[in-house]
């Protein structure tokens, strides 16, 4: 069953899988990476040592100790972009990122992530 997830902030779309009474959640590698990046961009606003050398493993669990810590979950950096948009691009980008729960800014950042690893990918 494909579902999205929320993973220290960012939305992760994977596949839930059932074997009898066993539940397993498969992240294709591309979704992997992006949240890799998203966890080399996040973690050091809430003070943890990220850099893309990093395991992934080690970027999941600093950001396992961080959401420890908070009072709540850990969250997207909020980025004003230096630049405008045509109205009706600007209109399809909020409507597109309302219909995926999420920020246009956030969709524009995953737009962005998706492109930079299919070129240098």
């Amino acid at each position: 069953m494909k579902y999205s997830i929320n993973l220290f902030g960012y939305n992760v779309d994977c596949e839930l899988k059932l074997a009898g009474e066993s539940l397993g959640i498969e992240i294709t590698d591309e979704n992997q990476k992006a949240l890799k990046q998203y966890l080399v961009r996040v973690l050091p606003k809430y003070g943890r040592e990220a850099s893309s050398e990093s395991s992934f493993q080690t970027l999941l669990e600093l950001a396992i100790d961080a959401e420890k810590t908070l009072d709540g979950r850990m969250v997207e950096p909020k980025l004003k972009l230096p630049y405008e948009f045509q109205p009706e691009i600007k209109e399809k980008l909020i409507e597109a990122a309302a219909l995926q729960d999420m920020s246009a800014t956030q969709l524009l950042i995953r737009i962005i992530e998706k492109k930079y690893q299919e070129v240098i990918g």
